[in-house]
């Protein structure tokens, strides 16, 4: 999300929230002067009364149209539209949470940052629809093949992270090379070519001790170590 995109996020959202308890004390006022009426009325009254009414239903309606729109506002937030994942700003929200039950718990697990070789010439050589399907089935891969209480976000245009929480240096290590081995193997179906998969991982264990700057310089820094060529087949 670009920071007008966040901006205007906030804004709505703040709008739409001081909204809600304006729109539920006027229902509720409304309502009670319905019930207040005294019976016996001329035909004005009871279409006055029919009014309040009819107020009321869509205030209440109202109400229901700016909840959901606060959840969708919300949900996007945090979420990458293109493969659902976690985005940026979902996963630094989950990898400062993971850290701080690390400092409580004393806690290890792994940080695991996926990039993806040669996306461009996907893009370029069989267009941006294609660039869109691999990158969903990279997400699809990553989120089926990790455990429940782990992370997985789309952090940049083709780049990936998992946060893999509660795990031993040596469980992280071999998830890890699982994960690898098996993004390396993935060919995508798109028209009448099979688009292979090549991607380079970085891995960085975390403890009670460490910093999320740090922790994704090292991650980063093993991740560019591991790059590696693959010819692209078309």
């Amino acid at each position: 999300m670009t920071p007008n995109h966040a901006d205007d996020f906030q804004l709505e959202q703040l709008i739409s929230r001081d909204s809600l308890p304006q729109l539920c004390s006027a229902a509720d006022r409304l309502r009670r002067m319905a019930r207040d009426v005294p019976e016996g009325l001329d035909s004005s009254a009871l279409q006055l009364l029919d009014q309040l009414l009819a107020a009321a239903a869509e205030a209440e309606q109202s109400m229901a149209l700016q909840r959901a729109r606060i959840r969708y506002l919300e949900s996007l937030s945090v979420t990458d539209e293109l493969t659902a994942l976690l985005n940026r700003r979902g996963f630094e929200t989950e990898l400062s949470r993971a850290l701080a039950r690390a400092r409580r718990l004393s806690e290890t697990g792994l940080l695991l940052l996926c990039d993806l070789n040669h996306f461009k010439a996907v893009n370029d050589t069989h267009g941006h629809q294609a660039g869109d399907a691999l990158l969903r089935a990279v997400a699809y891969a990553l989120k089926c093949s990790t455990r429940e209480s782990d992370y997985v976000a789309r952090v940049g245009g083709d780049e990936f992270a998992v946060i893999m929480t509660h795990a031993s240096a040596e469980e992280s290590a071999f998830l890890a090379g699982k994960l690898s081995t098996l993004i390396n193997e993935l060919e995508v179906p798109w028209q009448d070519h099979l688009l292979p998969v090549s991607a380079s991982f970085g891995m960085a264990v975390y403890d009670l001790n460490s910093q999320p700057e740090t922790l994704l310089f090292l991650a980063d820094q093993d991740l560019y170590r591991n790059k590696r060529p693959r010819l692209l087949r078309t």
